[in-house]
């Protein structure tokens, strides 16, 4: 019998359970978030690697959230995988051409990523605080999602967005922080100014997004409320 239990413990440490239980959101909510405040600094040799270091992280963690049909999975594996080496790539070699691909890939991978997260966050199960940073991760995903929308726009259609001076058109890198910065304001409808879409399909982009911002909290608490009330009637 100890045996049995000791290989019970033993199979809660690997990868496929974590990632499949409520502590993977917190963990994967957590690695994004460190993402995203070392992807905004610039300038910095050593941060700048531990933002692409956390990418990374993100995405392999994110292959063992997906729980689907076994052909999906291994499809969004080898999407992670293309994910994950044109980033790197971009990183040795920059350039307009692979700074587009990466950003498609990228938006195809949170997009499986996205589908993912919210069937695990917004399941029949009971509401725990794990499911709750669940939610606020599909959130950042909204907004890291849209970013790679816009920089795909502006690096293909010259002039789609008015950028500040300082943000040159041969400079891939430094339009997409710029772009991710515009993404989350907007997501917020915070809305400084200092960025502006010019096209219509730039304009088109940022509404959605800003509709997105106020509605997707609004059905989540709803959602999550529910959840927990109906689970609160069941209990003896």
């Amino acid at each position: 019998m100890r045996r049995v239990d000791n290989f019970m413990n033993l199979s809660r440490l690997h990868p496929r359970h974590f990632w499949s239980s409520d502590r993977g959101l917190t963990a994967f909510l957590i690695s994004l978030v460190g993402f995203l405040a070392l992807y905004s600094l610039e300038g910095l040799g050593a941060i700048k690697l531990l933002s692409h270091v956390l990418f990374s992280f993100i995405i392999v963690t994110g292959v063992f959230t997906i729980f689907m049909h076994r052909g999906v999975r291994f499809f969004v594996i080898l999407l992670a995988v293309a994910t994950l080496a044109c980033n790197w790539l971009s990183e040795v070699q920059p350039g307009r051409f692979l700074a587009v691909l990466n950003a498609g890939l990228g938006f195809l991978y949170l997009g499986f990523l996205l589908a993912a997260l919210t069937v695990q966050v917004f399941g029949e199960n009971q509401v725990t605080r794990h499911r709750i940073r669940g939610a606020i991760a599909v959130y950042l995903i909204f907004g890291l999602m849209w970013a790679l929308l816009y920089q795909i726009l502006a690096l293909t259609v010259a002039g789609a967005f008015n950028l500040p001076a300082n943000i040159m058109a041969d400079d891939p890198e430094g339009m997409q922080r710029a772009l991710t910065y515009y993404s989350f304001i907007t997501l917020t409808t915070l809305g400084y100014g200092d960025i502006t879409p010019v096209l219509p399909a730039a304009r088109v982009l940022a509404m959605f997004e800003a509709l997105v911002g106020q509605l997707f909290p609004a059905i989540t608490l709803a959602r999550l409320v529910s959840l927990a009330v109906m689970h609160q009637k069941e209990k003896p």
